[in-house]
């Protein structure tokens, strides 16, 4: 559950302010999570909120042809969110075209009765007012229902509401605002929270106060580029460092580094995701995954 939207790639090695032609590719963090999680083998679907528009039933139809569930893909009245990429030597610099609180809210009032599913991801949530407590409340309700909880920090905070980060939450930095709150009450339900080191530096706290933060069984994942990810876990501290690669794109590392523990963790009841063993199998399966996607060119 998160954000859908079209990345449009300049040609390689051309800058976004020379490109004239530009190539789309489904994005967006739950999309890219999806996607890699169907060529995975694992069944998937995508909540989220697309524009009742052309680019936004292209999105949800193209989608749906790489064999991902779309029946959680509200058609609204906010535009579908386009991202310019451009990939030079490797490295992605990117341009975003999208209406953030408009999304949010519409992602909100997109929100299913009930899941029935075994996993519930979700990435990218922005923290607007009313829109954050709804999906927290939601998260709150997949676990009543018996689901695994997964988030993905997944920051934006260009995205994110003017006065959004006005005020400190207890036990977060003094960077942090009422929108904020929201985010840690949604990170409370969860059996895992995957971030970076820069989404930390967004929420304004630290790793081990995020994870004093989380339920007791739960599990934090940090990761830190091509640096080593730490897991904070009921049993302690580990440490994963990933195989070194070269990449040709890195746009949706992450997302795929996410769906690379999903697989693993998938068929397990939620009660093992505690395991420390497990979850050290599900990182070092996110690292393969995440290493296979950066490899390729996607635009």
């Amino acid at each position: 559950m998160g954000e859908a939207l079209w990345d449009l790639y300049a040609p390689e090695g051309i800058p976004l302010e020379r490109a004239k032609l530009l190539r789309r590719v489904p994005g967006g963090g739950a999309v890219n999570t999806a996607m890699a999680l169907a060529r995975l083998g694992v069944p998937s679907g995508v909540c989220a909120a697309l524009g009742d528009d052309a680019l936004g039933r292209g999105l949800r139809d193209e989608v749906a042809a790489a064999g991902v569930d779309v029946g959680r893909l509200a058609l609204g009245a906010a535009r579908t969110g386009l991202m310019l990429v451009a990939i030079a030597r490797g490295e992605a610099r990117f341009a975003g075209y999208r209406q953030g609180e408009l999304e949010a809210r519409e992602l909100a009032a997109a929100l299913p009765a009930r899941w029935q599913t075994r996993v519930v991801h979700f990435t990218g949530i922005a923290p607007v007012r009313g829109a954050i407590g709804a999906i927290a409340r939601a998260a709150a309700g997949a676990r009543r229902e018996g689901c695994a909880v997964s988030i993905d920090v997944n920051a934006r905070p260009r995205m994110w509401p003017r006065g959004g980060r006005a005020a400190a939450p207890a036990g977060a930095g003094a960077g942090t605002g009422d929108g904020v709150r929201g985010c840690f009450r949604l990170f409370a339900q969860a059996d895992l929270v995957k971030c970076s080191t820069g989404d930390l530096e967004v929420l304004g706290t630290t790793a081990r106060a995020l994870r004093e933060r989380l339920r007791p069984e739960a599990t934090l994942v940090v990761t830190d580029g091509a640096r080593a990810t730490l897991v904070l876990g009921p049993e302690g501290e580990r440490a994963v460092a990933p195989r070194p690669v070269r990449p040709l794109d890195p746009t949706g590392a992450g997302d795929a580094f996410c769906a690379g523990m999903l697989a693993s963790l998938a068929w397990e009841a939620r009660a093992r995701w505690a395991d420390p063993a497990l979850m050290l199998r599900a990182v070092a399966r996110g690292h393969d995954v995440a290493r296979a996607w950066v490899r390729r060119k996607r635009g």
